[in-house]
C-alpha cells in the first residue's frame, strides 16, 4: 500500500469535510417579511392595530436530532400616529418592560427561552415603538429536510406605561394576536433552515 498517497488522500478528505462543516454551520441572518401586523391591547384605549419586524441570527444548518440556538433576537412593534395620539389623550408617553415575541418551529420542538427585554423608551410628540430584544431561544431539529422558523401568532408583553403627568409608570399585560386578514399573512422567517 502506498503510505503517502493515503496520506494525502486523507488529508484533502478532512479538509473538504471541515470546509463543508464550517459552511454548514456558519451564521445566517434571518428576518420576517416587513410590516406583520398584529392587533394588541392597551391601557385605557381600545384594541389597536401595529406593525411588527422581527430578526435573529441562527445556524446555517443543523444535524437531525441535534440542539441548536438562535441568537441576537431583536424586533419593534410600531405604534401608528392615531394609537400614539389615543394613548396620548390617556396620559401614557413611554413603555418599558419584559417579553419578546417567541419564535415557532415547524419540523423542530422548541425547548427553552431567554424571557425577553423591553427597553425603557419616552416617545416623541407624534410616534412611538416598543422595542424589545432576547439573548437566545433554543431548539431540537427534527427530521431531515427543513425546519421552518415563524412569528407566533399571539404572544404576550409584560410591560409598564409612563403617565407623564405624574412621572409613574403603570403596569401592563399587553396581549396580542396576529391579524387576520384576505389573504392571510405570512409571519414566516426566511431563509429555511436546512436539517441534514
Amino acid at each position: 500500500m502506498n503510505i503517502r498517497r493515503f496520506l494525502t488522500t486523507a488529508a484533502a478528505t478532512v479538509l473538504v469535510l471541515a470546509g463543508t462543516a464550517g459552511t454548514a454551520r456558519a451564521d445566517t441572518t434571518f428576518s420576517a417579511p416587513p410590516g406583520v401586523l398584529y392587533l394588541c391591547s392597551f391601557p385605557g384605549v381600545p384594541s389597536q392595530q401595529v406593525t411588527v419586524v422581527e430578526g435573529f441570527t441562527g445556524p446555517g444548518a443543523v444535524l437531525h436530532g441535534e440542539n441548536f440556538s438562535i441568537t441576537d433576537i431583536s424586533g419593534t412593534i410600531f405604534l401608528s400616529a392615531a394609537t400614539r395620539s389615543l394613548m396620548r389623550a390617556v396620559g401614557y408617553d413611554g413603555v418599558r418592560g419584559s417579553g419578546m415575541i417567541p419564535v415557532t418551529a415547524s419540523n423542530a420542538t422548541p425547548t427553552s427561552s431567554d424571557g425577553g427585554f423591553v427597553w425603557e423608551q419616552i416617545w416623541p410628540s407624534q410616534t412611538g415603538t416598543i422595542d424589545f430584544s432576547a439573548r437566545s431561544q433554543s431548539f431540537v431539529a427534527g427530521n431531515p429536510g427543513t425546519a421552518g422558523l415563524t412569528m407566533a401568532t399571539s404572544f404576550s408583553l409584560a410591560l409598564q406605561f409612563h403617565k407623564r403627568a405624574n412621572d409613574t409608570w403603570t403596569s401592563w399585560f399587553m396581549t396580542c394576536t396576529l391579524k387576520v386578514t384576505n389573504p392571510p399573512q405570512n409571519p414566516a422567517f426566511t431563509p429555511d433552515l436546512p436539517v441534514v
